[in-house]
């Protein structure tokens, strides 16, 4: 329970992390492209992460041929397709979309992990994926039905629902090749493989290109390279390893309440009732999922008193 408590903490960060990041990038993209943030990114992070590894004498630092496929794939579907999707998609669409789309990860997660890895949920894990997706479509929604009943999806959105998969892919391959090498070595591989695939797409397009960042440009960077990338993605790999992929994509619906928490202080955006009823929902679905079995429990005790 001690190690089950402690991969749920460390998942809880990550995605902490993740929610604050945003910031970051609207300070970076004055700067620099999205291509060029996601290629010095994952290049540093990457790394750091081999130095890591080296010093460990980490075996995952020489991984198994067997392994350099699938940490390809990880790299191409997790860093250069789930990146490159999402910031074109955000050429056609909203970021209201974007995240309206973003919020459907744990049911991707669990319907793909359920054909891929044979992976089963409970009626109670289910029912925390509903109630966390619902409090999701609360906050971008701002309580409002009819804004959900009339969003059109398009080209953009497509892409968005492509970055989703991605992700979850990239999640579901993580948990195969962590049979192999450690979660380290894993993250490692993939954001270099990442950072290259996406440098090269840059690279075609001409969107690769490195200007001087002033000060709290720095700072920010410094944040997407280590609490969002190196700790984040670390974290997450762990995360998959030991909880799974359907687990552990709930966690991902904190970031919006983190992103909410982190607009209010730094750019003075004022938190509405949806935003607390859609923050108590997402909470309240994170709870039923990690703790289904001891909710299974209080509800069998129950029923066996009012049948008494």
């Amino acid at each position: 329970m001690e190690n089950k408590n402690k991969t749920y903490f460390l998942l809880v960060i990550a995605t902490a992390f993740w929610g604050i990041q945003p910031l970051c990038i609207k300070l970076l993209v004055t700067k620099w492209t999205p291509v060029t943030i996601t290629c010095a990114r994952y290049f540093v992070i990457s790394g750091i992460l081999f130095f890591i590894l080296y010093l460990r004498k980490d075996k995952g630092l020489f991984p198994p041929q067997k392994c350099l496929f699938p940490l390809i794939l990880m790299g191409i579907m997790g860093i250069a397709i789930n990146n490159i999707a999402q910031f074109t998609g955000l050429q056609y669409s909203t970021i209201i979309n974007c995240t309206l789309i973003s919020a459907t990860s744990p049911a991707i997660t669990a319907f793909l992990s359920a054909i891929c890895i044979k992976e089963r949920l409970n009626g109670i894990q289910w029912m925390g994926i509903g109630i966390s997706f619902a409090g999701v479509l609360c906050i971008i929604s701002h309580g409002s039905l009819t804004f959900i009943l009339h969003s059109e999806f398009n080209r953009g959105d497509i892409l968005f629902f492509i970055c989703q998969l991605s992700w979850t892919l990239y999640s579901i391959i993580g948990l195969k090749v962590m049979h192999q090498i450690s979660a380290l070595a894993a993250t490692a591989w993939a954001g270099f493989f990442g950072a290259t695939f996406t440098a090269l797409y840059g690279l075609i397009v001409e969107e690769v290109h490195f200007l001087p960042l002033f000060v709290p440009a720095v700072a920010a960077f410094m944040y997407t390279v280590i609490c969002g990338g190196v700790l984040a993605m670390l974290f997450w790999n762990m995360g998959v390893k030991d909880a799974g992929p359907s687990l552990t994509a709930i966690f991902q619906n904190i970031t919006p309440v983190v992103g909410v928490i982190g607009g209010t202080i730094f750019f003075n955006e004022i938190i509405g009732r949806a935003d607390i009823v859609g923050a108590i929902g997402i909470f309240a679905g994170v709870y039923l999922t990690m703790h289904s079995n001891k909710v299974q429990e209080y509800l069998a005790r129950c029923w066996l008193k009012k049948s008494i």
